[in-house]
Parts: C-alpha cells; structure tokens; sequence
C-alpha cells in the first residue's frame, strides 16, 4: 500500500485466463498447485506502490457457455457481440464503461496491459518512451494503447506467450513495476475541431466528454476542444480521421486551440 499506483489489466479474451489465474494468486497470496509458490505482490518486492489489478477486463467469456462449448469467434467478444478490447473510444459494451471510468478514477502512474501472445515481447505506445522498449503508434480504439493518449499514464504492453509459466508471468510482472523510467515525447499544439452530426448528437456528445474533451453543440455541429488531459487524443482523432470512422460526424472545421 505505497503512495504510488499502479493498474494491472488483462482478460480482454478467454485466451488471457493463464494470466489472468495468475494475477489473482498472487494477489490471494496462494501457492500454485500446491507445489511451489510463486512471487505476490508483498510490501517486500513493492514497497513504495499500491497494485491495482483487473484480472477480468471482459468478463463475459470466463462465464460463457458458448465459450465452454468451444466456439472461439466468442472468445473476444462480450455478451452482446462487442470485442471490449477494441471498444476504447466508442464504449458500447457496459464492460468498456467500467474499465474506463476505473482508471479515471484510480489515475494510475503506470498501466501495465497484459495480452496472451506466441512470444515474449514489451512494447509502449507513444507519446511516453519507458526504458528502451519497442514503440508503437497508439490506436485510440484499443484499450491496451488508449490511455497513453487520455490522462497520460506511461503504459506497458506485456505480451506472455500462451504456455507462460506462472512463475515466469508474475516475475516479469514485478520486474516491469520496479525497474522503469519514462520519457515524454514534445506534443503538437493542441486542435479544435467543428464536425456537422448526422446521428445521435446527445449519444455522440456524452462519449465525447467520457474521454474529457469540451463539447459545444450548435444546432446539428459540435465545437470539440481537448480539456487538460485530452490534448493527444483529439490530435490523433483528427491527424488520423478517426472522429468520422468511429462516429456519425463529418468534419467541417478544424483550428489550433
């Protein structure tokens, strides 16, 4: 229970559930098989941090029939057919939502997102370099990159092989809170953008402001300015026509705030 916080989620898929098994033992402090304990998060290894962990990011899965029968198009997917995964920006599954809000609400100062792989691999998403790890453009729309964009959490992407031991998963863990420095990346000047609606101007606005951006409605337009911790987000939703890919909107004016 250190004064700094740190969030641990994975289980956007039932393929992460070796991971996911891990993280609530070394949380439960248990020992594995009853064979051989592996390393929890004890004031000894993480004096100075308070671990947050969210083994289940998209729960529906771990319950799943569908899931049990073996049928893997579902194994992403929450319980109304929405990868949660990739649904950062839009929060359509009630699971995003949750997830969303949680880190808001713990503002964290580092996000750790574990994602089952064929190999071992560290990466960051811009704009915040940790350490020497690989860097890659973020994606707004995915949760393992979005709130390098939002709030400006440093972020890791720790990708764990799918025979993984539990031993090895909580080692690097620990490893990755203990031992990292980062280094922010110069930003561009913050946008303002004015995009004509076409859909649900109230639904569209009220995401928008989920993600901390200032909204202005004018009729059918919205006059979307990025708020203190927004400034990254807007810019890549604009640099890279994302506003109008994810929602109703046509662009019809963009400026420097």
């Amino acid at each position: 229970m250190g004064v700094r916080q740190v969030l641990i989620v994975t289980g956007f898929s039932i393929n992460d559930y070796r991971i996911s098994n891990t993280l609530i033992y070394m949380l439960l402090n248990k020992c594995m098989n009853h064979v051989y304990s592996i390393p929890t998060f004890s004031a000894s290894q993480l004096s100075k941090w308070t671990v947050r962990v969210i083994p289940m990011a998209n729960p529906w899965p771990f319950n799943s029939w569908d899931i049990i029968r073996g049928k893997s198009p579902f194994y992403s997917m929450d319980d109304e057919g929405i990868p949660v995964r990739y649904d950062a920006l839009t929060l359509r599954s009630r699971y995003s939502i949750k997830l969303h809000n949680f880190v808001h609400e713990v503002n964290p100062e580092l996000i750790i997102m574990l994602v089952s792989s064929d190999k071992w691999s560290i990466t960051t998403p811009e704009p915040i370099r940790i350490d020497e790890y690989s860097t890659v453009n973020p994606d707004p729309a995915d949760f393992t990159h979005h709130f390098s964009l939002e709030s400006y959490p440093p972020t890791i992407i720790l990708s764990v092989p799918r025979d993984a031991e539990p031993r090895e998963i909580a080692n690097e863990v620990i490893q990755l809170i203990k031992e990292h420095s980062t280094k922010v990346q110069e930003s561009k000047p913050p946008l303002e953008v004015m995009v004509r609606v076409h859909g649900d101007i109230d639904n569209i606005s009220n995401i928008l402001r989920l993600h901390g951006f200032l909204v202005g409605i004018d009729g059918n337009k919205l006059i979307i300015r990025a708020g203190n911790k927004s400034q990254l987000l807007l810019n890549a939703l604009i640099d890279n026509n994302l506003i109008e890919h994810y929602f109703d909107v046509e662009i019809s004016e963009i400026h420097l705030q």
